[in-house]
């Protein structure tokens, strides 16, 4: 078969891990009820929880990026993906809390360290310079199909078990299987040779004195403030969902299943949209500049919608609206690395250090958010939410000015 046709295989292959790895690191944010329900912990202990992820991503990115751009991209991604796996096994035991914070660090390494920059590699090698919006979009669109069949039923499972302490580990049971499984065909049948052997070769390796060359481009600090600012939208949804059980009064199961189609069905659908948009339009950056203004509407309506039952709804397409903005950015933001026609091997490196500042948020984010809420009581979510509005007006500047960057970068170098 024609790699061109088997690489959708090992894309699919990936996408469906993919659709399920992020909810062990995660966990909060679609079964957060169900996990502090579990470990009893406080919304400040889980936040705690959080903030060690978030430090293990913020020390890990860099690295991460550098390392992959020298190591096989197959056996980071294997490595990452079936380590991720055992790691939520590990759950499975209700640790204590110290013992969850040692396996969210190990979360950092599997996930941060050795996957994310191999994968954004993997993906911009699985197609040409045309096809970047497609291979993005339809990966993080067959993720999320993966992510809400996973979602769906994994809710069923602990709904259907009692919601106790059984059904938790029963969930957590599925998504072993439900990650484990494709990582283990994809380790087994990918062939990096055949995919990867015209980017073979010395001359495709970075080495440690270029990264001070990358360093230097305002396009990776523009990048890296478009990351930013709009990624702590995506982080504010955790908080929809405590916040519809208090002030709404919607069931728990309800918001659980509110959760993931916000988090898998909206990729689903929003992803090859961005993709196409992207393609399209010739410009990643417009892309993400038409769901940031979504974002900037949804934290209006969240700020100035009265908590009363009858109105749920709006918090509900709010969130929605909160979901297509960060599933119309994240496809994307990696996309700009080819646009402005930056060589190949630059890739990781670039991922990586972008991602260190960008996805930062998580170290201090969910703690900052924990102590609002034990501190503050209901006006904590006010200023939740008026934290997603602000950042979201300050990463449409962002994009503007690195848009320009971008024009100019292509000219320069199609001179």
């Amino acid at each position: 078969m024609d790699f061109k046709k088997k690489r959708w295989i090992y894309i699919i292959l990936v996408a469906i891990a993919y659709g399920g790895i992020w909810t062990f690191p995660y966990m909060l944010e679609t079964y957060y009820v169900p996990v502090q329900k579990a470990f009893g912990f406080t919304n400040g202990q889980l936040g705690t929880i959080m903030m060690v992820f978030g430090i293990a991503s913020a020390l890990l990115y860099g690295p991460g990026g550098f390392i992959a751009d020298l190591f096989s991209v197959k056996k980071m991604l294997a490595t990452a993906l079936l380590g991720t796996t055992a790691l939520g096994a590990l759950v499975l035991t209700i640790p204590p809390l110290w013992v969850m914070c040692v396996i969210q660090f190990g979360y950092g390494i599997t996930l941060v360290l050795i996957m994310w920059s191999a994968l954004m590699k993997f993906l911009r090698m699985m197609g040409d310079e045309n096809e970047q919006g497609k291979i993005y979009g339809y990966f993080f669109a067959f993720s999320g199909l993966a992510g809400a069949i996973e979602g769906f039923v994994g809710t069923h499972l602990y709904d259907s078990l009692g919601q106790n302490l059984h059904a938790f580990k029963m969930l957590l049971l599925f998504y072993v299987v439900c990650v484990g499984l494709p990582s283990l065909l994809f380790a087994i049948f990918f062939n990096e040779k055949e995919a990867f052997s015209a980017e073979s070769g010395d001359n495709n390796k970075i080495q440690l004195s270029q990264v001070t060359t990358i360093l230097k481009m305002p396009f990776v600090w523009l990048l890296i403030g478009v990351v930013f600012f709009s990624f702590i939208s995506k982080s504010g949804m955790t908080y929809f969902q405590p916040y519809l059980k208090e002030f709404f009064g919607v069931p728990v199961a309800t918001i659980s299943i509110i959760a993931i189609i916000r988090q898998q069905l909206i990729r689903l659908l929003t992803s090859p949209v961005a993709g196409i948009m992207t393609d399209r339009t010739g410009s990643s950056i417009k892309t993400m500049s038409f769901g940031m203004i979504l974002g900037i509407i949804a934290g209006a309506m969240m700020l100035m919608t009265p908590r009363t039952p009858a109105l749920a709804w709006v918090i509900i397409l709010a969130l929605m609206l909160t979901a297509v903005y960060y599933n119309t950015c994240m496809p994307s933001y990696y996309i700009p690395i080819s646009e402005a026609k930056i060589p190949l091997k630059y890739t990781g490196t670039i991922v990586g250090i972008v991602s260190i500042v960008g996805f930062c948020s998580d170290i201090f984010y969910y703690k900052l958010c924990g102590y609002f809420l034990d501190a503050f009581g209901d006006k904590g979510y006010s200023i939740i939410f008026s934290m997603s509005l602000v950042t979201s007006i300050i990463a449409v500047v962002f994009a503007v000015l690195l848009y320009k960057n971008v024009k100019t970068m292509a000219a320069a170098s199609n001179a």
